[in-house]
């Protein structure tokens, strides 16, 4: 029998980042994945006073929920679309002959009824609602998102996991809650040896308006980003906490017990971070921070 024991595993095991030949688009050796466990472990600490309900994000969500939201209407150069094949097999091999030819083999396709998950909390609203809340909500979840993005800067990933943390709750105290997570989350990366700045920003999270909201956002400061290097001369934000007012209760109509909910959240861009504890650190795991060696459960 051949040798069969220096591939796939060596050369896939000296690369962190793997290029998949499309631009934006990355799949990742062991020691990244290694690192993505060690940050979601150290999260989980970091975030286990909030007592937050766990929830799994499917990497789709549906189309007429981003319409409704006006993110289609306001962002349609970030969505990733998904078009299916309407026929059976019978059908597609009549095609047989036209594929052969260097037919277009999509003529056949619609546009579904999902499309790519571009943030991993929309999942969460439609399920509250016309819910009446009794005490605040507090919610985990990690997904796998997608935005078109049209650069190939290291960190803008078409496809990437983002980890948050959402709650809905008065007013007043989803606003308190996410200016306490402003200097939380900024202790943290510095925590992992990351300097880190904190600047308000606006993004892709609202409708029909989005730019007079976007401004808005900032005049607010309903967002805020905390940007560290990521590679030699390039900063980005790899963490954001945002609050989204009534926006999401008002469309899906759910509130407190008490009054009107307002919602907020904590996004942590899982690759980002990684690229940022990399470029500091290096690839060899004996040199990363403290914080990242802690066993899980020990």
């Amino acid at each position: 029998m051949g040798d069969t024991t220096t591939w796939p595993a060596g050369p896939l095991a000296e690369k962190t980042v793997l290029d998949t030949g499309i631009p934006g688009l990355f799949a990742f050796g062991s020691t990244f994945e290694s690192l993505i466990d060690a940050l979601h472990a150290s999260i989980g600490r970091l975030t286990a006073d909030e007592c937050a309900i766990r929830l799994g994000a499917p990497p789709v969500i549906s189309r007429a929920l981003l319409e409704r939201v006006g993110y289609v209407e306001s962002f349609p150069q970030l969505l990733g679309t998904v078009h299916t094949y309407e026929g059976d097999d019978r059908q597609w091999r009549e095609l047989a002959p036209m594929l052969r030819s260097g037919g277009d083999w999509t003529l056949r396709h619609k546009l579904a009824d999902v499309v790519l998950l571009p943030a991993a909390c929309y999942h969460v609203y439609p399920q509250l609602a016309a819910a009446e809340l009794a005490e605040p909500g507090i919610f985990d979840l990690t997904g796998h998102c997608y935005r078109h993005e049209r650069s190939a800067e290291a960190g803008r990933m078409r496809s990437f996991r983002m980890r948050e943390l959402v709650r809905v709750d008065s007013p007043a105290e989803a606003l308190g809650w996410r200016d306490r997570w402003i200097e939380r989350a900024a202790g943290w990366l510095r925590s992992l040896g990351l300097e880190v700045k904190v600047a308000p920003a606006s993004d892709p999270f609202f409708g029909a308006g989005a730019r007079m909201m976007g401004a808005l956002q900032r005049a607010e400061q309903l967002k805020w980003e905390l940007i560290v290097a990521v590679a030699d001369g390039l900063q980005q934000a790899v963490l954001s906490c945002n609050c989204h007012k009534d926006h999401f209760s008002a469309e899906f109509e759910f509130r407190m017990r008490t009054g009107a909910a307002h919602t907020a959240c904590v996004a942590f861009g899982l690759e980002r971070i990684a690229l940022a504890v990399l470029h500091k650190h290096g690839s060899d795991p004996q040199h990363w921070p403290e914080e990242l060696m802690v066993v899980p459960g020990v």
